[in-house]
Protein backbone atom coordinates (compact mmCIF):
# COMPACT_ATOMS: atom_id res chain seq x y z
CA UNK A 1 0.00 0.00 0.00
CA UNK A 2 1.39 3.33 -0.91
CA UNK A 3 1.84 5.72 2.25
CA UNK A 4 2.54 8.43 0.04
CA UNK A 5 -1.28 9.45 -1.66
CA UNK A 6 0.58 12.33 -3.76
CA UNK A 7 3.76 10.33 -4.63
CA UNK A 8 3.85 7.96 -7.95
CA UNK A 9 4.78 4.46 -6.88
CA UNK A 10 8.11 3.40 -8.38
CA UNK A 11 8.15 2.34 -11.97
CA UNK A 12 10.49 2.72 -14.92
CA UNK A 13 8.54 3.97 -16.71
CA UNK A 14 8.00 7.10 -14.60
CA UNK A 15 11.32 7.99 -14.10
CA UNK A 16 12.61 11.31 -16.61
CA UNK A 17 16.25 11.00 -17.51
CA UNK A 18 17.95 14.14 -16.40
CA UNK A 19 19.89 13.79 -19.29
CA UNK A 20 18.24 15.45 -22.65
CA UNK A 21 20.10 12.94 -24.63
CA UNK A 22 18.20 10.00 -23.61
CA UNK A 23 14.26 10.04 -24.65
CA UNK A 24 12.11 8.81 -21.65
CA UNK A 25 10.42 5.48 -22.03
CA UNK A 26 6.88 7.29 -23.47
CA UNK A 27 8.96 8.63 -26.31
CA UNK A 28 9.56 5.31 -27.11
CA UNK A 29 9.13 3.33 -30.60
CA UNK A 30 6.19 0.66 -29.21
CA UNK A 31 8.79 -2.11 -30.64
CA UNK A 32 11.44 -1.21 -28.34
CA UNK A 33 9.39 -1.18 -25.36
CA UNK A 34 8.14 -4.34 -26.44
CA UNK A 35 11.87 -5.52 -26.99
CA UNK A 36 12.76 -4.32 -23.20
CA UNK A 37 9.94 -5.95 -21.22
CA UNK A 38 11.33 -9.45 -23.30
CA UNK A 39 15.03 -8.64 -22.38
CA UNK A 40 14.44 -8.13 -19.05
CA UNK A 41 12.00 -11.35 -19.17
CA UNK A 42 15.31 -13.06 -20.56
CA UNK A 43 17.75 -12.27 -18.28
CA UNK A 44 14.79 -13.44 -15.01
CA UNK A 45 15.01 -16.45 -16.85
CA UNK A 46 18.66 -17.16 -16.76
CA UNK A 47 18.97 -17.23 -13.67
CA UNK A 48 19.91 -13.10 -12.69
CA UNK A 49 18.46 -12.11 -9.26
CA UNK A 50 16.05 -8.90 -9.29
CA UNK A 51 19.07 -6.36 -8.40
CA UNK A 52 21.58 -7.75 -11.27
CA UNK A 53 18.37 -7.37 -13.12
CA UNK A 54 17.33 -3.67 -12.26
CA UNK A 55 21.15 -2.58 -13.09
CA UNK A 56 21.11 -4.09 -16.18
CA UNK A 57 18.04 -2.97 -17.35
CA UNK A 58 18.51 0.54 -16.42
CA UNK A 59 21.80 0.58 -18.59
CA UNK A 60 19.81 -1.35 -21.42
CA UNK A 61 17.03 1.92 -21.40
CA UNK A 62 19.38 4.33 -21.45
CA UNK A 63 21.43 2.62 -24.46
CA UNK A 64 17.76 2.12 -26.35
CA UNK A 65 17.03 5.98 -25.25
CA UNK A 66 20.32 7.19 -26.40
CA UNK A 67 20.23 5.85 -29.45
CA UNK A 68 16.52 6.04 -30.83
CA UNK A 69 16.35 3.19 -33.22
CA UNK A 70 14.49 -0.11 -34.21
CA UNK A 71 16.28 -2.45 -31.93
CA UNK A 72 16.53 -4.71 -35.34
CA UNK A 73 19.11 -1.71 -36.62
CA UNK A 74 21.17 -1.58 -33.90
CA UNK A 75 24.55 -2.74 -34.22
CA UNK A 76 25.91 -4.54 -31.08
CA UNK A 77 29.13 -3.74 -30.86
CA UNK A 78 29.45 -0.48 -32.90
CA UNK A 79 25.93 1.36 -31.20
CA UNK A 80 26.68 -0.05 -28.21
CA UNK A 81 30.04 1.40 -27.89
CA UNK A 82 28.93 4.89 -28.37
CA UNK A 83 25.87 4.51 -25.77
CA UNK A 84 28.94 3.29 -23.41
CA UNK A 85 31.11 5.86 -24.30
CA UNK A 86 27.82 8.30 -23.33
CA UNK A 87 27.22 6.46 -20.27
CA UNK A 88 30.94 7.10 -19.25
CA UNK A 89 29.75 10.55 -18.75
CA UNK A 90 27.43 10.32 -16.28
CA UNK A 91 28.47 11.56 -12.82
CA UNK A 92 28.07 7.70 -11.19
CA UNK A 93 30.30 5.66 -9.26
CA UNK A 94 33.14 3.02 -10.90
CA UNK A 95 31.26 0.07 -9.69
CA UNK A 96 27.82 1.21 -11.07
CA UNK A 97 29.77 2.03 -14.55
CA UNK A 98 31.12 -1.57 -14.25
CA UNK A 99 27.54 -2.81 -13.69
CA UNK A 100 26.24 -0.71 -16.82
CA UNK A 101 29.00 -2.44 -18.80
CA UNK A 102 28.04 -5.71 -18.12
CA UNK A 103 24.47 -4.88 -18.85
CA UNK A 104 25.27 -3.55 -22.42
CA UNK A 105 27.35 -6.50 -22.80
CA UNK A 106 24.30 -8.79 -21.93
CA UNK A 107 22.00 -6.49 -23.89
CA UNK A 108 24.57 -7.18 -27.18
CA UNK A 109 24.21 -10.89 -26.40
CA UNK A 110 20.27 -10.48 -26.79
CA UNK A 111 19.99 -8.71 -29.79
CA UNK A 112 22.67 -11.26 -31.44
CA UNK A 113 20.28 -13.76 -30.17
CA UNK A 114 16.63 -11.77 -31.06
CA UNK A 115 18.23 -10.88 -34.66
CA UNK A 116 20.36 -13.92 -35.36
CA UNK A 117 23.52 -12.19 -35.50
CA UNK A 118 26.22 -14.83 -34.53
CA UNK A 119 29.00 -12.65 -32.81
CA UNK A 120 32.15 -12.06 -34.52
CA UNK A 121 34.94 -14.52 -33.90
CA UNK A 122 37.46 -12.86 -31.31
CA UNK A 123 41.49 -13.27 -33.06
CA UNK A 124 43.85 -15.02 -30.97
CA UNK A 125 46.05 -12.88 -28.56
CA UNK A 126 48.89 -13.58 -31.02
CA UNK A 127 50.72 -10.86 -30.13
CA UNK A 128 50.97 -11.59 -25.75
CA UNK A 129 52.33 -14.61 -26.86
CA UNK A 130 54.75 -13.57 -30.01
CA UNK A 131 55.00 -10.13 -29.03
CA UNK A 132 58.78 -10.58 -28.24
CA UNK A 133 59.74 -12.89 -30.98
CA UNK A 134 61.58 -12.04 -34.24
CA UNK A 135 59.58 -12.47 -37.28
CA UNK A 136 61.08 -16.12 -38.51
CA UNK A 137 60.36 -17.30 -35.12
CA UNK A 138 56.49 -16.00 -34.69
CA UNK A 139 55.58 -17.14 -38.12
CA UNK A 140 56.90 -20.33 -37.50
CA UNK A 141 54.84 -20.92 -34.19
CA UNK A 142 52.13 -18.94 -36.00
CA UNK A 143 52.02 -21.84 -38.57
CA UNK A 144 52.34 -24.87 -36.32
CA UNK A 145 49.10 -23.71 -34.56
CA UNK A 146 47.16 -22.75 -37.26
CA UNK A 147 48.17 -26.89 -38.16
CA UNK A 148 47.60 -28.32 -35.27
CA UNK A 149 44.33 -26.34 -34.82
CA UNK A 150 42.68 -27.88 -38.03
CA UNK A 151 42.48 -30.93 -35.66
CA UNK A 152 40.70 -29.34 -33.17
CA UNK A 153 36.21 -28.70 -32.94
CA UNK A 154 35.54 -25.72 -33.07
CA UNK A 155 34.56 -24.52 -30.12
CA UNK A 156 37.49 -25.41 -28.37
CA UNK A 157 39.61 -24.10 -31.01
CA UNK A 158 40.74 -20.69 -29.54
CA UNK A 159 40.89 -22.38 -26.05
CA UNK A 160 43.59 -25.16 -26.68
CA UNK A 161 45.31 -23.25 -28.93
CA UNK A 162 45.48 -20.55 -26.09
CA UNK A 163 47.00 -23.53 -24.49
CA UNK A 164 49.63 -24.50 -27.07
CA UNK A 165 50.68 -21.02 -27.18
CA UNK A 166 51.33 -21.34 -23.76
CA UNK A 167 53.23 -24.43 -23.23
CA UNK A 168 55.28 -23.78 -26.32
CA UNK A 169 56.00 -19.90 -26.28
CA UNK A 170 57.52 -20.52 -22.49
CA UNK A 171 60.49 -21.94 -23.33
CA UNK A 172 61.02 -20.61 -26.45
CA UNK A 173 60.99 -17.05 -24.43
CA UNK A 174 63.56 -17.97 -22.04
CA UNK A 175 65.86 -19.44 -24.74
CA UNK A 176 65.49 -16.43 -26.66
CA UNK A 177 66.10 -14.16 -23.61
CA UNK A 178 69.50 -15.86 -22.25
CA UNK A 179 71.18 -16.95 -25.60
CA UNK A 180 71.23 -15.74 -29.78
CA UNK A 181 69.67 -18.10 -31.92
CA UNK A 182 69.62 -17.20 -35.25
CA UNK A 183 67.14 -20.36 -36.71
CA UNK A 184 65.55 -23.62 -35.44
CA UNK A 185 68.86 -25.58 -35.64
CA UNK A 186 70.31 -23.63 -32.52
CA UNK A 187 67.74 -25.30 -30.19
CA UNK A 188 70.17 -27.61 -28.52
CA UNK A 189 70.03 -30.11 -25.93
CA UNK A 190 72.60 -28.14 -23.62
CA UNK A 191 69.81 -24.80 -23.89
CA UNK A 192 66.63 -27.21 -23.09
CA UNK A 193 68.81 -28.40 -19.78
CA UNK A 194 69.64 -25.20 -18.77
CA UNK A 195 65.74 -23.65 -19.24
CA UNK A 196 64.70 -27.19 -17.25
CA UNK A 197 67.60 -26.53 -14.49
CA UNK A 198 65.49 -23.18 -13.52
CA UNK A 199 62.27 -24.29 -14.25
CA UNK A 200 62.55 -26.92 -11.28
CA UNK A 201 64.24 -24.76 -8.87
CA UNK A 202 61.48 -22.28 -9.31
CA UNK A 203 59.19 -25.41 -8.08
CA UNK A 204 57.47 -26.63 -11.41
CA UNK A 205 56.44 -30.08 -11.12
CA UNK A 206 58.15 -32.77 -14.09
CA UNK A 207 54.70 -33.10 -15.34
CA UNK A 208 54.57 -29.52 -16.87
CA UNK A 209 58.02 -29.83 -18.12
CA UNK A 210 57.23 -32.97 -19.62
CA UNK A 211 54.52 -30.67 -21.33
CA UNK A 212 56.86 -27.87 -22.57
CA UNK A 213 59.22 -30.70 -23.57
CA UNK A 214 56.49 -32.39 -25.62
CA UNK A 215 54.91 -29.44 -27.64
CA UNK A 216 58.41 -27.73 -28.29
CA UNK A 217 59.31 -31.54 -29.86
CA UNK A 218 56.01 -31.75 -31.90
CA UNK A 219 57.10 -28.14 -33.52
CA UNK A 220 60.51 -29.51 -34.04
CA UNK A 221 58.97 -32.33 -36.26
CA UNK A 222 56.68 -30.18 -38.04
CA UNK A 223 59.41 -27.70 -38.74
CA UNK A 224 61.74 -30.95 -40.13
CA UNK A 225 58.78 -32.21 -42.35
CA UNK A 226 58.84 -29.09 -43.87
CA UNK A 227 62.70 -29.26 -44.57
CA UNK A 228 63.60 -27.13 -42.45
CA UNK A 229 67.33 -28.04 -40.41
CA UNK A 230 66.36 -29.14 -36.65
CA UNK A 231 69.38 -30.18 -34.33
CA UNK A 232 68.22 -34.08 -34.30
CA UNK A 233 69.99 -34.51 -30.62
CA UNK A 234 66.83 -32.46 -29.59
CA UNK A 235 64.36 -34.44 -30.62
CA UNK A 236 65.76 -37.67 -28.78
CA UNK A 237 65.75 -35.33 -25.33
CA UNK A 238 64.44 -37.72 -22.37
CA UNK A 239 61.52 -36.58 -20.75
CA UNK A 240 61.53 -36.78 -16.77
CA UNK A 241 60.56 -39.56 -14.94
CA UNK A 242 57.06 -38.42 -13.48
CA UNK A 243 56.37 -41.47 -10.53
CA UNK A 244 54.17 -43.87 -9.77
CA UNK A 245 50.34 -41.53 -10.79
CA UNK A 246 48.60 -42.54 -7.65
CA UNK A 247 44.37 -43.30 -8.14
CA UNK A 248 43.07 -39.70 -7.01
CA UNK A 249 39.27 -40.60 -6.03
CA UNK A 250 36.93 -38.99 -3.33
CA UNK A 251 36.35 -41.45 -0.30
CA UNK A 252 33.23 -42.43 -0.09
CA UNK A 253 31.94 -40.65 3.30
CA UNK A 254 33.63 -37.19 1.14
CA UNK A 255 31.39 -37.91 -1.84
CA UNK A 256 28.59 -38.48 0.64
CA UNK A 257 28.94 -35.24 2.00
CA UNK A 258 29.45 -33.46 -1.68
CA UNK A 259 26.32 -34.79 -2.97
CA UNK A 260 24.39 -33.90 0.40
CA UNK A 261 25.17 -30.18 0.12
CA UNK A 262 24.49 -30.05 -3.90
CA UNK A 263 20.92 -32.03 -2.91
CA UNK A 264 20.28 -29.69 -0.17
CA UNK A 265 20.36 -26.92 -2.76
CA UNK A 266 19.05 -28.18 -5.49
CA UNK A 267 15.50 -28.27 -2.77
CA UNK A 268 16.01 -24.82 -1.96
CA UNK A 269 13.17 -22.34 -1.97
CA UNK A 270 14.67 -19.42 -3.60
CA UNK A 271 14.32 -19.87 -7.62
CA UNK A 272 17.96 -19.33 -9.21
CA UNK A 273 19.46 -21.27 -5.88
CA UNK A 274 17.16 -24.32 -6.89
CA UNK A 275 17.98 -24.02 -10.36
CA UNK A 276 21.84 -23.35 -10.28
CA UNK A 277 21.49 -26.70 -7.43
CA UNK A 278 20.04 -29.31 -9.66
CA UNK A 279 21.58 -28.32 -12.83
CA UNK A 280 25.09 -28.84 -10.06
CA UNK A 281 23.79 -32.17 -9.14
CA UNK A 282 22.99 -33.28 -12.61
CA UNK A 283 26.97 -32.79 -14.03
CA UNK A 284 27.87 -33.86 -10.46
CA UNK A 285 26.44 -37.25 -11.32
CA UNK A 286 27.14 -37.67 -14.43
CA UNK A 287 30.86 -37.25 -13.88
CA UNK A 288 30.13 -39.92 -10.86
CA UNK A 289 28.44 -42.50 -11.97
CA UNK A 290 29.17 -42.13 -16.29
CA UNK A 291 32.48 -41.29 -15.95
CA UNK A 292 32.26 -38.13 -18.14
CA UNK A 293 35.36 -35.16 -18.26
CA UNK A 294 34.78 -31.54 -17.66
CA UNK A 295 34.80 -30.68 -21.74
CA UNK A 296 32.41 -33.66 -21.92
CA UNK A 297 30.02 -32.07 -19.21
CA UNK A 298 30.11 -28.46 -21.01
CA UNK A 299 30.00 -30.18 -24.78
CA UNK A 300 26.68 -32.47 -23.87
CA UNK A 301 23.96 -31.68 -26.10
CA UNK A 302 20.02 -32.46 -25.21
CA UNK A 303 20.04 -34.16 -28.85
CA UNK A 304 22.47 -36.68 -26.93
CA UNK A 305 20.72 -37.95 -24.33
CA UNK A 306 18.56 -40.74 -24.66
CA UNK A 307 16.64 -41.54 -21.40
CA UNK A 308 14.69 -44.10 -23.17
CA UNK A 309 17.66 -46.71 -24.07
CA UNK A 310 19.58 -45.26 -20.63
CA UNK A 311 22.48 -44.05 -21.98
CA UNK A 312 24.03 -40.67 -23.89
CA UNK A 313 26.39 -40.02 -26.68
CA UNK A 314 29.75 -38.02 -26.50
CA UNK A 315 31.07 -36.66 -29.20
CA UNK A 316 33.99 -35.90 -30.58
CA UNK A 317 35.78 -36.04 -27.38
CA UNK A 318 39.38 -36.27 -26.63
CA UNK A 319 40.83 -37.11 -29.70
CA UNK A 320 37.98 -36.29 -31.62
CA UNK A 321 36.67 -39.86 -30.31
CA UNK A 322 32.97 -40.48 -29.72
CA UNK A 323 31.55 -42.97 -27.28
CA UNK A 324 28.30 -44.15 -25.46
CA UNK A 325 28.43 -44.10 -21.85
CA UNK A 326 25.21 -45.14 -19.47
CA UNK A 327 22.62 -43.01 -17.17
CA UNK A 328 22.38 -44.63 -13.84
CA UNK A 329 18.76 -44.33 -12.56
CA UNK A 330 19.97 -41.34 -10.35
CA UNK A 331 21.47 -39.29 -13.28
CA UNK A 332 18.23 -39.48 -15.29
CA UNK A 333 16.28 -38.42 -12.49
CA UNK A 334 18.44 -35.38 -12.12
CA UNK A 335 18.82 -34.50 -15.34
CA UNK A 336 15.16 -34.50 -16.19
CA UNK A 337 14.68 -32.56 -12.49
CA UNK A 338 17.18 -29.95 -14.42
CA UNK A 339 15.58 -30.46 -17.36
CA UNK A 340 11.93 -28.92 -15.99
CA UNK A 341 13.90 -25.11 -14.84
CA UNK A 342 16.53 -24.74 -17.51
CA UNK A 343 14.09 -22.55 -20.03
CA UNK A 344 12.80 -22.95 -22.98
CA UNK A 345 14.86 -25.03 -25.36
CA UNK A 346 14.13 -22.87 -28.32
CA UNK A 347 15.51 -19.76 -26.39
CA UNK A 348 18.66 -21.18 -24.83
CA UNK A 349 22.02 -22.66 -26.66
CA UNK A 350 21.91 -26.29 -27.71
CA UNK A 351 24.63 -27.28 -24.74
CA UNK A 352 22.51 -29.35 -22.14
CA UNK A 353 24.17 -26.91 -19.09
CA UNK A 354 23.39 -23.38 -19.38
CA UNK A 355 24.57 -20.78 -16.80
CA UNK A 356 22.99 -16.83 -17.52
CA UNK A 357 22.05 -17.66 -21.30
CA UNK A 358 25.29 -19.47 -21.82
CA UNK A 359 27.61 -22.75 -22.02
CA UNK A 360 29.49 -23.75 -19.11
CA UNK A 361 32.94 -21.93 -18.69
CA UNK A 362 36.03 -23.55 -19.16
CA UNK A 363 36.12 -23.28 -15.09
CA UNK A 364 32.20 -23.15 -13.69
CA UNK A 365 32.55 -27.08 -12.77
CA UNK A 366 35.97 -26.49 -11.05
CA UNK A 367 34.43 -23.31 -9.30
CA UNK A 368 31.72 -24.39 -7.73
CA UNK A 369 32.74 -27.84 -6.97
CA UNK A 370 35.44 -26.23 -4.98
CA UNK A 371 32.54 -24.03 -3.36
CA UNK A 372 30.40 -27.13 -2.29
CA UNK A 373 34.06 -28.57 -0.64
CA UNK A 374 35.33 -25.39 1.40
CA UNK A 375 31.32 -25.77 2.07
CA UNK A 376 31.76 -29.44 3.89
CA UNK A 377 34.97 -29.27 5.10
CA UNK A 378 36.55 -31.48 2.34
CA UNK A 379 38.92 -31.11 -0.94
CA UNK A 380 38.02 -32.18 -4.37
CA UNK A 381 38.38 -31.60 -7.91
CA UNK A 382 35.85 -32.41 -10.76
CA UNK A 383 38.45 -34.91 -12.68
CA UNK A 384 38.71 -36.75 -9.24
CA UNK A 385 35.51 -37.28 -9.58
CA UNK A 386 36.31 -39.49 -13.04
CA UNK A 387 38.87 -41.55 -10.86
CA UNK A 388 36.24 -41.88 -7.92
CA UNK A 389 33.88 -43.69 -10.84
CA UNK A 390 36.87 -46.02 -12.06
CA UNK A 391 37.28 -46.49 -8.68
CA UNK A 392 33.26 -47.37 -7.87
CA UNK A 393 32.89 -49.72 -11.10
CA UNK A 394 35.98 -51.79 -10.35
CA UNK A 395 35.12 -52.43 -6.71
CA UNK A 396 31.54 -53.22 -7.67
CA UNK A 397 32.73 -55.71 -9.84
CA UNK A 398 32.90 -54.37 -13.43
CA UNK A 399 35.63 -55.72 -15.53
CA UNK A 400 38.33 -53.19 -16.40
CA UNK A 401 37.91 -53.68 -19.85
CA UNK A 402 34.34 -52.33 -19.74
CA UNK A 403 35.55 -49.50 -17.05
CA UNK A 404 37.93 -48.64 -19.44
CA UNK A 405 35.56 -48.12 -22.25
CA UNK A 406 33.04 -46.34 -20.43
CA UNK A 407 35.81 -43.69 -19.58
CA UNK A 408 36.83 -43.42 -23.19
CA UNK A 409 40.72 -45.02 -22.29
CA UNK A 410 42.59 -45.94 -25.25
CA UNK A 411 45.40 -47.73 -23.10
CA UNK A 412 44.28 -49.69 -20.05
CA UNK A 413 47.20 -48.74 -17.95
CA UNK A 414 45.64 -45.46 -17.64
CA UNK A 415 42.46 -47.04 -16.29
CA UNK A 416 44.46 -48.98 -14.30
CA UNK A 417 45.72 -45.47 -12.94
CA UNK A 418 42.63 -44.08 -12.08
CA UNK A 419 41.33 -46.72 -10.38
CA UNK A 420 41.81 -47.90 -6.19
CA UNK A 421 40.89 -51.48 -5.22
CA UNK A 422 39.04 -51.34 -1.90
CA UNK A 423 40.72 -53.67 0.66
CA UNK A 424 37.58 -55.50 0.93
CA UNK A 425 37.91 -56.14 -2.67
CA UNK A 426 41.71 -57.31 -2.12
CA UNK A 427 40.24 -59.72 0.90
CA UNK A 428 37.32 -61.00 -1.05
CA UNK A 429 39.61 -61.76 -4.49
CA UNK A 430 42.34 -63.09 -2.04
CA UNK A 431 39.64 -65.80 -0.01
CA UNK A 432 38.20 -66.57 -3.93
CA UNK A 433 41.65 -67.70 -4.80
CA UNK A 434 43.12 -69.43 -1.71
CA UNK A 435 39.72 -71.16 -1.53
CA UNK A 436 40.83 -72.74 -5.04
CA UNK A 437 43.94 -73.47 -3.31
CA UNK A 438 43.05 -75.09 -0.39
CA UNK A 439 40.42 -77.02 -2.48
CA UNK A 440 43.32 -78.44 -4.84
CA UNK A 441 45.53 -79.13 -1.72
CA UNK A 442 43.32 -80.84 0.30
CA UNK A 443 42.84 -84.38 0.84
CA UNK A 444 39.77 -86.21 -0.36
CA UNK A 445 38.54 -86.68 3.15
CA UNK A 446 39.00 -83.35 4.56
CA UNK A 447 37.44 -81.50 1.36
CA UNK A 448 33.93 -84.01 2.54
CA UNK A 449 34.33 -83.11 6.47
CA UNK A 450 34.67 -79.09 6.12
CA UNK A 451 32.10 -76.73 5.64
CA UNK A 452 32.57 -73.86 2.93
CA UNK A 453 34.72 -71.10 3.54
CA UNK A 454 33.40 -67.59 2.32
CA UNK A 455 36.31 -67.25 -0.04
CA UNK A 456 34.94 -70.41 -1.92
CA UNK A 457 31.07 -68.91 -1.28
CA UNK A 458 32.82 -66.33 -3.35
CA UNK A 459 34.41 -68.63 -5.73
CA UNK A 460 31.01 -69.69 -7.00
CA UNK A 461 28.89 -66.35 -6.67
CA UNK A 462 32.33 -65.59 -9.69
CA UNK A 463 31.64 -68.70 -11.62
CA UNK A 464 27.62 -68.10 -11.77
CA UNK A 465 28.34 -64.43 -12.68
CA UNK A 466 29.96 -65.95 -15.36
CA UNK A 467 27.19 -67.67 -17.28
CA UNK A 468 24.15 -65.71 -19.34
CA UNK A 469 21.61 -63.72 -16.32
CA UNK A 470 19.43 -61.53 -17.05
CA UNK A 471 18.92 -58.29 -15.29
CA UNK A 472 17.49 -59.41 -11.70
CA UNK A 473 19.70 -62.21 -11.24
CA UNK A 474 23.07 -59.71 -11.69
CA UNK A 475 21.68 -57.65 -9.70
CA UNK A 476 20.98 -60.49 -7.12
CA UNK A 477 24.41 -61.92 -7.42
CA UNK A 478 25.89 -58.54 -7.36
CA UNK A 479 23.80 -58.13 -3.97
CA UNK A 480 25.04 -61.97 -3.00
CA UNK A 481 28.83 -60.77 -3.67
CA UNK A 482 28.78 -57.71 -1.87
CA UNK A 483 27.03 -58.94 1.33
CA UNK A 484 29.63 -61.68 1.42
CA UNK A 485 32.62 -59.59 1.30
CA UNK A 486 30.65 -57.89 4.35
CA UNK A 487 30.50 -60.53 6.02
CA UNK A 488 34.22 -61.13 5.23
CA UNK A 489 35.10 -57.41 6.67
CA UNK A 490 33.24 -58.40 9.60
CA UNK A 491 34.90 -61.62 10.75
CA UNK A 492 38.74 -59.83 10.04
CA UNK A 493 37.23 -56.84 11.97
CA UNK A 494 36.03 -59.54 15.32
CA UNK A 495 39.26 -61.47 14.51
CA UNK A 496 41.42 -58.27 15.25
CA UNK A 497 39.42 -57.47 18.48
CA UNK A 498 40.02 -60.56 19.42
CA UNK A 499 43.88 -60.33 18.74
CA UNK A 500 44.49 -58.17 21.68
CA UNK A 501 41.89 -59.65 24.09
CA UNK A 502 44.46 -62.76 24.29
CA UNK A 503 47.42 -60.81 24.19
CA UNK A 504 45.94 -58.95 27.28
CA UNK A 505 45.11 -62.61 28.96
CA UNK A 506 48.21 -63.69 28.26
CA UNK A 507 50.33 -60.68 29.82
CA UNK A 508 47.66 -61.07 33.23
Amino acid sequence: MNTHPRKRPYHHKNIQPADPAIKAWGEWLPENQKFYDNFRKWLKKGGFSDSTLNTYGVAARQALGFLDKYYWQIDPESDLQRAWEHLQTHPTSPATQDCYRKGLAKLAEYLRFVCRRPAAPKPLPWDRFLGTFPDWLAADVRDFVIHRARAWTADRKDERSCDLLSHLTVPLRWIQAHAEIQGVGDLTPALWDAYLDERLAQGCTPVTVNHDLLELKRWLRFLEDQGRPVCARMLRVERLNEGQNLPKDIPLDQLRLLQAAIRLEAAAEARNKSRTGKMDLAWFLLMLHSGLRTCEVRDLRMADLDFTARQARIQQSKGLKDRVVYLSDASIKALQAYLVVRGPKEALPEQMFIYRHQPLGKFYCWQRLRTISERCGVSASPHQLRHSCATLLLNAGAPVLTVQTILGHKWVDTTLGYARLYDGTVAADYYSAMSEVERRLALPEDRLSHPQSIGQLLALVDALRQGTLNTTQIELVQKLRAGLIALAEQERNMEDVKVPAEINQTSS
